[in-house]
């Protein structure tokens, strides 16, 4: 993790979405069939729509209303293909427009939504991210510039705050990407000057563990803790030094590193995440187990 104002390196930012059936509570079940992206340098555009499984001929309804049922019609009309044959068209697209610039992909929730089911895409496919991808939530970025008075920092939510009108075809992955640029324009008076982390591919936003919020993020990141995996490493560390439960390897560790600069009870309740018997340590933030499969019907 590095954050976006103390990197100077010039960048290229890419605004996306995902549309995928499936519970992001459950990521395994996560399948997705849409994706629209926006190149803030070029002004170009990559949208494809995407068979997440050629053997499914009726897909499980979305989790909530809002979100468009998918189907089979829908994804022979446009022509649908699987993610492997998606990717490499899109990392060819995304080398060509960031024209050697550091790319950053931005979203609403990506660190709990969008950037692991990219990943979880790849794993199932086989298929390598690149390493100098680096990732930015607008999510975070909009709770840390803009008071919403009735607490939702939804995509929607906001583009009614700031504009007094919902989103035109909602969770259709170009226009939830429209909306998330208008926002961002707005916020920052069209000059891109986003403040908070961004996370490389393959790292594990901290803010995905509950409890930790923007403050435990930067305390973390002064402490040159900068993801989940690194956070893990030190409490594994400390574990191999002594013979004590594991709940208070934990607790001293938060300790030793955040040095009293957190509420006592917030400290707790990050270590109570952290231990929990209901998820295996990984597990505390939202992943689980997935079975890998490639049901493509194009050989490679």
């Amino acid at each position: 993790m590095e954050q976006f104002q103390e990197v100077f390196e010039a960048k290229a930012l890419f605004v996306f979405d995902l549309e995928f059936i499936g519970d992001v509570r459950k990521l395994g079940s996560c399948l997705i069939w849409e994706i629209a992206v926006y190149c803030v340098h070029t002004q170009k555009w990559f949208e494809m729509v995407i068979d997440p499984d050629p053997t499914m001929q009726t897909f499980p309804p979305p989790p909530i209303p809002e979100i468009p049922q998918l189907t089979r019609n829908f994804l022979t009309e446009h022509n649908a293909v699987t993610w492997d044959v998606v990717f490499p068209k899109f990392c060819e697209w995304v080398e060509a427009q960031r024209q050697g610039l550091l790319p950053i992909f931005i979203s609403h929730n990506t660190f709990r939504a969008d950037k692991p089911i990219l990943e979880l895409e790849g794993r199932r496919y086989s298929m390598h991210m690149p390493l100098n991808w680096f990732f930015f939530d607008s999510l975070h970025f909009s709770r840390r510039v803009i008071r919403n008075t009735n607490g939702n920092y939804s995509l929607n939510g906001l583009h009614e705050q700031i504009f007094g009108t919902k989103i035109e075809n909602a969770h259709r992955a170009r226009y939830d990407v429209v909306a998330c640029i208008d926002i961002l324009q707005n916020l920052t008076n069209d000059q891109w000057t986003l403040q908070g982390p961004i996370y490389p591919v393959y790292t594990t936003a901290l803010r995905t563990i509950r409890w930790i919020g923007q403050k435990a993020e930067q305390l973390l990141y002064e402490a040159n803790v900068r993801s989940v995996e690194q956070l893990y490493m030190l409490i594994m560390q400390n574990a191999r030094k002594t013979n004590i439960p594991i709940e208070s390897v934990v607790l001293q560790t938060l300790h030793t590193i955040l040095n009293n600069r957190l509420p006592k009870d917030n400290v707790k309740n990050i270590a109570a995440q952290l231990t929990s018997t209901q998820n295996c340590m990984y597990c505390h933030i939202f992943m689980e187990p997935v079975a890998l499969r490639c049901v493509s019907p194009n050989p490679r």
